[in-house]
């Protein structure tokens, strides 16, 4: 037995995995509309995009502009930690649901093509 057809099998044996399998998992619930807290993340992401290397480069040249070059070494950390926290905040408002959707989806289709004798067969249902 090869690689992909022993991991779909150790898949099928999760929940997620034969939910996704049984439900017929597919991307349709991308297309919903965004929501007001997944807006707020891809904000929060946008954010930390700015907050970070413009304006670690800004006040690198500032700071040496008027000759205290030691408080890069303070204030770039803080920046970078303080970005990292805002775009993971951001990531994990507007992540979860759609990942869970790709998940399902990607697991779906990974063991529909290496393990297709665990998928039902969906022509009964119809």
């Amino acid at each position: 037995m090869n690689f992909s057809r022993r991991l779909a099998g150790l898949l099928m044996k999760t929940d997620f995995v034969r939910r996704a399998v049984r439900e017929n998992a597919d991307l349709s619930g991308l297309r919903k509309r965004p929501s007001g807290k997944m807006i707020t993340g891809l904000i929060c992401i946008a954010l930390s995009y700015i907050f970070c290397w413009p304006l670690i480069s800004a006040l690198g040249v500032l700071f040496i502009y008027i000759r205290k070059p030691g408080w890069i070494v303070i204030i770039t950390p803080a920046i970078w930690t303080a970005s990292h926290f805002l775009c993971m905040f951001g990531l994990y408002l507007c992540g979860a649901e759609h990942t869970t959707i790709l998940f399902k989806w990607l697991a779906r289709v990974y063991v529909e093509k290496h393990l297709p004798e665990a998928v039902p067969d969906r022509t009964q249902n119809h």
